[in-house]
């Protein structure tokens, strides 16, 4: 009976590792870009997903010496009917990728970003209409100057953005209050530390933002500076601090989570994605090997665990393996009780248009949801 007993309880541990390792897909249609896009803008209004621009290699792998292409088109789904397939809504004003999504409420906002001529510094409101399917762009003031690889948050209708590529060289923050009359970007303390393009900004809804990871490009013959840990900014206080490192992955290699992506959920930062810190790093400083392109997917070992940081008690819980989050480039969003990774890249320069849908309750089976 023990023995019964124990194979049933390993039967079942079983089956709930599947859950979590094999939940990508449930029947999701992938994004109807051919070959799909790295670093869209993406969110959801309502019940749509909405995804627009993004990047990719059309034409000729980037092995091969490709010309990378940026996208204007935006499409949405209607997640309470994703058999329904997706609708172009509309199109951006011009192509762009890495650009920094901010959701409030039914309201996104696309801010920033790069096309082929460089950075930019437009900020747009999109208000969707789900009636007439059809999407309706507001220009917001311009950001100071111009960013891309940037991200941020709202808070109401406060917005932030912050890391990035910015074109002064710096570390700012800015933020603008849509409640205002004449509502302009202010500049707020910048976070210390070297820059940090493609990190993950998050918020708390309330006081609090928070800075993850990233990377510093070789400078004026400098190597590279990886960030492996989270800052914290107090709005009240305009003042950045240090919260806490990233946890090492299972080869006990530090994570930047560049190229990650992430939530804000109940208490929980919830993160994922991104490069291997030493096989990046390498690449960054014109280390890594002259085939460094055409390797297979699984040599460049991007992260596919899931890091949850409790910030009610300090803590981490890692979940590994999880399929489809092994992306660079790609945008994690939740809706209701699911995460969505948005397309993204599988390896330097090979994008992909898979929506993966991952129930929160696979995840984070402890919590109430």
């Amino acid at each position: 009976m023990k023995t019964l007993t124990l194979r049933f309880s390993l039967f079942i541990g079983c089956i709930l590792l599947s859950l979590i390792k094999l939940s990508a897909g449930n029947g999701v249609p992938p994004l109807p870009v051919n070959q799909g896009v790295s670093a869209p803008f993406a969110g959801t209004a309502g019940h749509w997903l909405i995804v627009g621009g993004g990047c990719n290699f059309p034409d000729c792998p980037a092995a091969e010496g490709g010309v990378k292409q940026y996208y204007q088109e935006v499409y949405g789904l209607n997640l309470n009917d994703p058999q329904g397939g997706w609708k172009r809504i509309g199109q951006l004003p011009e192509p762009v990728a890495y650009g920094a999504t901010l959701s409030e409420g039914d309201n996104l906002y696309f801010i920033g970003g790069e096309n082929r001529n460089g950075k930019l510094k437009t900020a747009y409101q999109l208000v969707f209409d789900p009636d007439s399917c059809q999407l309706h762009l507001f220009r917001l003031p311009d950001l100071p100057e111009r960013m891309a690889h940037l991200s941020g948050t709202a808070i109401g209708k406060q917005l932030y953005v912050t890391g990035g590529d910015q074109e002064t060289g710096g570390n700012h923050l800015y933020t603008i209050d849509l409640e205002k009359e004449s509502a302009q970007w202010e500049k707020r303390a910048a976070y210390p530390g070297p820059s940090r393009l493609q990190s993950i900004v998050l918020g708390n809804g309330k006081d609090r933002l928070f800075l993850t990871g990233g990377y510093q490009p070789a400078r004026s013959g400098a190597e590279s500076q990886l960030s492996y840990d989270i800052l914290c900014y107090h709005l009240t206080q305009d003042k950045w601090e240090v919260l806490t490192s990233l946890p090492s992955d299972s080869g006990q290699i530090p994570r930047c989570l560049a190229g990650g992506s992430g939530v804000y959920w109940n208490q929980q930062l919830i993160l994922t994605g991104g490069v291997n810190s030493r096989i990046f790093k390498n690449a960054l400083d014109g280390k890594a090997p002259k085939d460094y392109l055409k390797k297979p997917v699984d040599w460049y070992r991007f992260n596919d665990d899931v890091l949850v940081y409790h910030l009610d008690k300090q803590t981490w819980e890692i979940i590994p393996q999880v399929k489809g989050m092994a992306k660079a480039g790609g945008v994690l969003v939740s809706y209701r009780n699911s995460l969505y990774m948005i397309c993204g890249e599988t390896k330097p320069g090979i994008r992909c248009n898979d929506i993966i849908c991952l129930p929160l309750s696979n995840l984070l089976n402890k919590h109430s949801l």
